[in-house]
């Protein structure tokens, strides 16, 4: 190790770390040079004394260039290369080095592939490229903006790449930050031939899709879906599974089929994108969810039947979104751009080091991801990476949607760009995500959250109120609280801004519009509604259980907003009492189809919630002032709620009865139940109705409405 670093950190400031080691920290001088005889004396401006080193603050008066080779000297004669460092977040370099035009990365054709890698620190790139089994480097010019180019005139459809760079004193090897795809393991990036993946037909879903509240989101991830062996798929847990059809399971459907029976209309995967932690050639020998990145559009190879053949993901892949769209399913992809797996081994730093990450005043990586470090979105290249990304992703597979993990990492004014952009290619794309407010390194004010949903209209978040307020606070720490649908009767209240999205005033408003409302229950983190009630619920017997399931299910299916479903919520999915499953393996993650068989009749209950809603509009409705103008909601007897909706001829009444016993209605002008306990509809007309322990009703009431007698 060094006694000496020299780190560049503004145009005319540099900081140099001195090792106690090395004539006790103190030197007397020291001065720039290079290779082609500059010199420049430095002027100590601050000096810091450390437990194990000393730290001088130095200012110069000359220029240096970008693209060559600085050494610092100290007075003993010790030298040590110059390291870009925070330089490279100043705003006089954003304006010097911001590429915008959209020809980084590979672009092949027959004749020719073109390679452009954005490095204004590196001072030599080399491109290390395979073909045919031959192994070719070349040196890359220095162009405009930092810019790094070569062309090759041959047909490199199959070949594949790494960039060589030198930067801050040594050259590393790195996978290409534009990377369509790579070999296994993020081994190589691969050039690749878009044409061919074209090829594979795209389809149209039917639906149209007017606004976020028309959408019924279904959570899986492409391994779970088919892992397990009585799927009948010929393979398992890859993009290929899920495409296969007519699979079942002791005559109910499975994998691909059984998505289709649903009747959602997104299905929203956890992270497909390359991430670190599966070895992609033994994909069974390990299990993660993936958010933990490595790339940002080369896609996971451990879910391709060939994950050394890098066009194998892609094709597959757009296959199986191609077979989704044509059943009439949408596909969202879950992002994770607010962090890298590792900083300092991913392409990002390995091309400019210091750039794509986020720092703390006292100049250490932000941690607000608890990953270790978090994306400094804000910086010009790293919105080029992302929107390049989306425009990618888009148009490659024909995906639908983001879902955006941690998203209020991410600056407000990078998310709406992005949900610009995404939305020019599909005006139906849906940008959505996790606006908690994480501990990151940037204002209050400029964070995606919740707080600043006002400045992200066309943005939605992940309601945690609807969660808690409904199901009980999710954490193990409160495990055993309780929510309304759970047993706590005296939220019946709260759960007033529940079922309006918290879009209106009278309810707790959280939200400008129920468009951005996503109202799950249940998501991959923490533990399932059946393992939750596992704890708050414990005292009760199992069928009384099952009954709040089918309630909260009905619940999230006719309340204002996005309906957020995840795979398994809907047969009393459980991951025996793992809150944490991530890395748990495919016993606990993967679709349990005999669960699914034991468990049927919750089941067709869902489909039938899935179907009422998408046949009656007045419960997607898009805008606060529809709500307000539509909806009223109150309370009568033992905390039963009654959730009302009128607009012109149509004039229903929800009743919710979280109670262990059943409470009955009388109704002054009478109605007809379209949806009873068991998603069923009764031709008869009534005047009184019981509403049986822990479930929810739905009465037509034809005429004009006139208030319930209580």
């Amino acid at each position: 190790m060094s006694s000496i670093k020299a780190y560049l950190d503004d145009y005319n400031r540099l900081v140099v770390e001195v090792s106690r080691r090395f004539y006790g920290g103190f030197t007397s001088g020291f001065y720039l040079s290079n290779d082609n005889g500059f010199v420049c004396e430095c002027t100590l401006k601050e000096r810091i004394e450390k437990e194990g080193e000393i730290v001088y603050v130095l200012s110069f008066s000359k220029e240096l260039k970008f693209g060559k080779r600085y050494y610092l000297f100290e007075a003993h004669g010790c030298v040590t290369t110059l390291q870009h460092r925070f330089i490279v977040q100043t705003p006089r370099f954003h304006k010097q080095f911001t590429y915008t035009n959209n020809d980084l990365g590979s672009h092949y054709t027959k004749r020719s592939t073109s390679f452009a890698l954005w490095a204004p620190t590196a001072i030599e790139v080399s491109l290390k490229l395979t073909n045919h089994n031959e192994t070719s480097i070349y040196a890359m010019e220095r162009g405009e903006d930092g810019v790094y180019r070569l062309l090759v005139r041959e047909d490199l459809k199959n070949a594949t790449y790494v960039y060589l760079v030198e930067r801050n004193g040594e050259i590393v090897e790195s996978l290409d930050p534009y990377g369509l795809s790579s070999t296994a393991n993020g081994k190589a990036s691969a050039v690749i031939d878009e044409e061919e993946i074209f090829s594979i037909k795209e389809n149209t879903p039917r639906t149209v899709i007017n606004h976020y509240c028309d959408a019924i989101i279904y959570e899986c991830s492409i391994r779970d879906m088919t892992s397990s062996e009585l799927t009948g798929t010929k393979t398992n847990g890859l993009y290929a599974s899920l495409a296969e059809t007519g699979t079942s399971y002791h005559g109910l459907p499975t994998g691909l089929d059984y998505l289709t029976s649903l009747g959602i209309t997104h299905v929203q995967f956890q992270p497909i994108l390359d991430y670190e932690t599966v070895d992609e050639k033994n994909p069974k020998r390990s299990y993660n969810w993936g958010y933990d990145p490595g790339q940002l559009i080369a896609l996971e190879g451990s879910y391709s039947t060939n994950p050394d053949d890098p066009y194998s993901r892609m094709k597959e892949f757009r296959k199986l979104v191609s077979i989704l769209h044509a059943r009439d399913i949408r596909v969202i992809l879950d992002v994770v751009w607010n962090h890298m797996y590792s900083a300092e081994d991913c392409a990002l730093w390995k091309c400019v080091p210091y750039y794509y990450f986020r720092y703390t005043d006292n100049q250490y990586l932000s941690n607000g991801s608890y990953c270790g470090n978090d994306i400094e979105s804000r910086n010009p290249m790293t919105r080029h990476l992302f929107y390049t990304a989306v425009e990618k992703l888009m148009t490659l597979y024909g995906i639908d949607g983001f879902r955006f993990d941690l998203m209020g990492i991410l600056d407000i004014e990078t998310m709406n760009e992005i949900t610009k952009r995404a939305q020019q290619i599909k005006n139906d794309a849906m940008i959505y995500g996790e606006g908690w407010d994480m501990p990151t390194a940037l204002s209050h004010f400029e964070k995606t959250t919740i707080a600043n949903h006002g400045n992200t209209l066309k943005i939605g978040f992940f309601n945690d109120t609807f969660r808690d307020v409904l199901k009980g606070s999710t954490s193990d720490e409160q495990k055993y609280d309780k929510g309304f649908l759970t047993g706590s009767l005296e939220e019946a209240y709260d759960a007033y801004g529940a079922f309006t999205a918290n879009s209106i005033d009278n309810y707790f408003r959280r939200f400008a519009n129920p468009t951005q409302s996503i109202n799950a229950l249940e998501t991959h983190d923490n533990a399932t509604i059946w393992d939750k009630m596992h704890a708050c619920c414990q005292e009760e017997p199992r069928d009384l259980r099952m009954r709040r399931q089918r309630l909260m299910i009905g619940c999230t299916l006719v309340s204002q907003g996005v309906p957020f479903i995840h795979a398994g919520m809907e047969f009393c999915g459980t991951k025996h009492d793992n809150s944490n499953s991530y890395m748990a393996g495919d016993a606990i993650n993967g679709m349990n189809w005999e669960r699914r068989e034991y468990n049927k009749d919750v089941v067709e209950y869902t489909k039938k919630c899935i179907a009422f809603r998408r046949s009656h509009n007045i419960f997607r409705l898009e805008t606060s002032k529809e709500v307000a103008e539509h909806v009223h909601i109150e309370m009568i007897h033992d905390h039963m709620v009654l959730y009302r909706l009128n607009r012109e001829q149509e004039q229903y009444l929800v009743v919710i009865n979280p109670a262990g016993y059943a409470q009955a209605l009388s109704l002054e002008s009478g109605g007809r139940v379209i949806f009873d306990e068991n998603g069923d509809y009764h031709e008869e007309m009534i005047h009184y109705v019981e509403v049986p322990l822990c479930s929810m009703i739905v009465i037509d009431l034809l005429n004009e409405y006139k208030e319930v007698i209580k």
